[in-house]
């Protein structure tokens, strides 16, 4: 007989613990708790700009002022800061015996408020270089993208010539937010 008992198998004790449904669950409940961490996260670190419409009926990003107690510059790369020139800059042109009208609406970007004063300060005298820049195009130049991006660049060194000439600080690009020929 006790050849008998060994013979026979021992039963396994029954598994206790958790299922496959109650570990998918798990696995689940932990996914999602971490794209919506994620999504905070990312919230805190990217705020969505606030936007502002302008006289013109132009509606531009509010650029957020940095955090109270942070002084620009301290261990971190400079942001950008942008100086609206408004009102818009408006010129006529021959296009064959039509006249055309050209309405740009620029902003310059720069990294320092040194150079955004300057720019203030310099602003009658850009703007006139500008005046006078724009009012020399044809229409078909106008028209194509190279030619926007050729009057962008000239515009940048027109107003990177007067900022030097008034010993003003440096302007890192022209933007073109709004470009409207009639």
């Amino acid at each position: 007989m006790a050849e008998a008992d060994e013979a026979s198998p021992i039963p396994a004790p029954p598994k206790s613990g958790p299922g496959v449904v109650t570990i998918a669950i798990v696995a689940f409940v932990m996914s999602l708790l971490a794209v919506i961490g994620g999504g905070y996260v990312n919230a805190k670190l990217h705020p969505i700009p606030d936007f502002k419409m302008g006289k013109d009926g132009l509606i531009t990003a509010v650029v957020p002022a940095p955090p109270p107690g942070k002084a620009s510059g301290e261990g971190e790369s400079k942001s950008a800061l942008y100086y609206a020139i408004d009102p818009p800059l408006v010129v006529n042109f021959e296009d064959g015996s039509v006249v055309r009208f050209l309405q740009i609406t620029m902003e310059l970007m720069v990294h320092d408020q040194k150079a955004v004063d300057s720019v203030q300060r310099n602003l009658p005298m850009i703007r006139n270089n500008l005046l006078l820049l724009m009012s020399n195009r044809n229409y078909q130049s106008l028209m194509s993208r190279e030619g926007k991006e050729k009057l962008r660049a000239e515009a940048l060194a027109e107003v990177r010539d007067v900022q030097k000439k008034q010993g003003g600080g440096d302007v890192d690009d022209v933007l073109f937010t709004s470009f409207v020929v009639q």
